[in-house]
């Protein structure tokens, strides 16, 4: 939560501080405390676009966000059918760099499910390297929970 990447700064915390679903009324302290928001939506995205023009209108070092596919677990992120209107807004927009894309494996525990675990894993990569290709920096690339870890390490 952004309240407690705002905690960690005040603490001396200097490293990276990704915050996940974060809520529209934290963007403020996100961006004033260098915290990392996972941008999910183009509702989020524009919100997060507009408060970064309100908070810091001629900042000239991107700040960094962090892109959630939807590979299957239905619950957030851009589907693939999105990623070249995704593509387009960031690179449109200097004020943005995208430090990592990731989505989540909704079953990689269950041995039963490991063809849908793999079409997750096909899905994201063919995803996140069109992404990748469009951007003249490193992206991070990261699917792979505690399970999927032990269970799908070659991914």
């Amino acid at each position: 939560y952004a309240d407690e990447g705002v905690e960690l700064r005040k603490a001396g915390i200097t490293v990276p501080i990704m915050v996940m679903n974060p809520e529209e009324d934290s963007y403020d302290a996100m961006i004033q405390y260098n915290l990392e928001p996972e941008i999910f939506s183009f509702r989020v995205l524009q919100l997060f676009e507009q408060a970064l023009k309100r908070i810091l209108p001629d900042n000239r070092t991107p700040v960094a966000i962090h892109i959630k596919l939807d590979t299957g677990m239905r619950r957030l992120g851009f589907e693939e059918h999105e990623i070249n209107e995704l593509i387009v807004r960031i690179k449109n927009n200097k004020q943005l760099q995208i430090k990592s894309v990731f989505s989540h494996l909704a079953a990689s525990d269950e041995l039963e499910h490991a063809d849908f675990t793999n079409y997750q894993i096909n899905l994201f990569e063919k995803i996140s390297t069109l992404i990748g290709t469009h951007f003249d920096y490193p992206i991070l690339k990261h699917i792979l929970n505690s399970a999927g870890i032990s269970n799908y390490a070659y991914a």
